[in-house]
């Protein structure tokens, strides 16, 4: 299947000097985007332009702690050729690669694209030796309208209800493929293994584990090191601060959660103190232990998270005078506000939603999203089905 939305914007970077960075957690499709890249990029390129490499390929391991070996490759490979396309999946695996993409950036004439699922890639040397000089495209597993096309089906409940618990990592879409749950809880123990513990050298693998089913079954709640340190003190084992700190920055990395900080509504600036943290699939909230207590909404706010950073959109918690909206959107300077609930059940419900936004002054949309077929919209505040939203039947307004 196409996906299309990451092409189109990757699509005016195919020919750009910048190099371009496809980042995202493991299994959720970097790959495949590149492959597709390439397919499309074959159109009007020769293959012999077309260089690609997967770190992940054992073949490729010889160069792992040889840089000087590899940049010689790409060298030789590119030498007497037109404009060169360069395509390396995985490239953190390789010592030193930020200086191998920064000399292969300013010596040869190419265009670089690379895949790593670990943001560190951008956030920390990569960033330092191309400043600038490189774009990034965060990679999430499939939407829900990309799960609905890929399966070739309708929407419906019964499919909703199937996302909710399987999540989008598109191998779970095969149709010979494992039980999905089981694939879920081997894929999320892959990534605590190798992207963050072996990343970064836990000591204690245990205590992360048990720290990061905490993040999950919280998806969609104010996080701070306060109420991880209790949790963690309730199971009678000390965690400090410092490694709270440490394990929140290991798993965003890994982009195993998106954080989300707040955003003071009245005063128009952003708070650090509190953020929240979203499980990057609903798969992952569910195989952890304490889901079949979590709150229907927290997975739908979950849902919808992702489903506006797919779009590219800024997102925020809204803090207001009273309380908190669960969204603030921005696109350039356009704005809107979302509240997120699985049923408008009652009356008192539906006050507790729509007054969230009352101490807010400003004329910017206001949406509360539910699963509820019935329009419940009132006072100049829309609702808006869940399930419209994401099959895009229905689109937001922004001022």
């Amino acid at each position: 299947m196409i996906r299309k939305i990451y092409l189109d914007r990757i699509r005016p970077y195919y020919h750009s000097e910048q190099l371009k960075a496809i980042v995202g957690a493991r299994r959720s499709g970097k790959s495949t985007i590149m492959k597709q890249i390439i397919d499309e990029i074959s159109i009007t390129i020769s293959k012999e332009r077309i260089l690609y490499l997967d770190f992940e390929d054992y073949e490729m391991s010889i160069y792992q702690d040889d840089p000087k070996r590899f940049y010689q490759i790409i060298k030789n490979y590119v030498s007497g050729k037109d404009r060169c396309y360069i395509f390396i999946d995985e490239i953190h695996h390789m010592k030193d690669y930020e200086k191998v993409l920064a000399s292969i950036r300013s010596t040869l004439e190419c265009s670089v694209f690379v895949t790593s699922s670990n943001s560190s890639l951008l956030i920390g040397t990569l960033a330092s030796a191309l400043t600038g000089r490189y774009i990034s495209f965060h990679i999430l597993p499939f939407q829900y309208s990309e799960a609905l096309e890929y399966k070739k089906v309708e929407d419906s409940p019964d499919e909703f209800i199937s996302y909710m618990e399987k999540g989008g990592f598109p191998l779970v879409y095969k149709e010979y493929f494992m039980d999905p749950k089981q694939y879920a809880i081997e894929l999320y123990d892959a990534i605590i293994k190798n992207d963050i513990v072996k990343a970064n050298e836990i000591r204690n693998p245990d205590q992360l584990k048990r720290f990061a089913s905490y993040i999950f079954v919280h998806s969609g709640e104010i996080i701070s090191s306060e109420s991880i340190t209790k949790h963690i003190k309730s199971t009678n084992e000390d965690i400090s601060t410092q490694s709270c700190y440490k394990y929140l920055k290991c798993l965003e990395e890994a982009f195993l959660v998106g954080r989300c900080k707040r955003y003071d509504i009245k005063g128009k600036a952003l708070l650090d103190a509190k953020s929240k943290y979203y499980a990057v699939d609903p798969s992952f909230i569910n195989i952890n232990e304490g889901s079949a207590d979590i709150n229907k909404s927290f997975i739908l706010e979950t849902i919808v998270y992702n489903e506006l950073k797919s779009r590219n959109y800024e997102i925020y918690v809204g803090k207001t005078y009273k309380g908190e909206v669960d969204f603030v959107i921005f696109d350039g300077k356009k704005k809107c506000y979302i509240q997120v609930c699985y049923l408008l059940a009652s009356e008192e419900i539906i006050r507790r939603e729509f007054d969230a936004f009352l101490s807010i002054k400003d004329a910017c949309p206001r949406f509360v999203f539910s699963l509820d077929t019935l329009n419940f919209s009132r006072d100049g505040i829309t609702h808006i089905n869940i399930r419209d939203f994401l099959t895009h039947k229905k689109e937001l307004l922004l001022l």
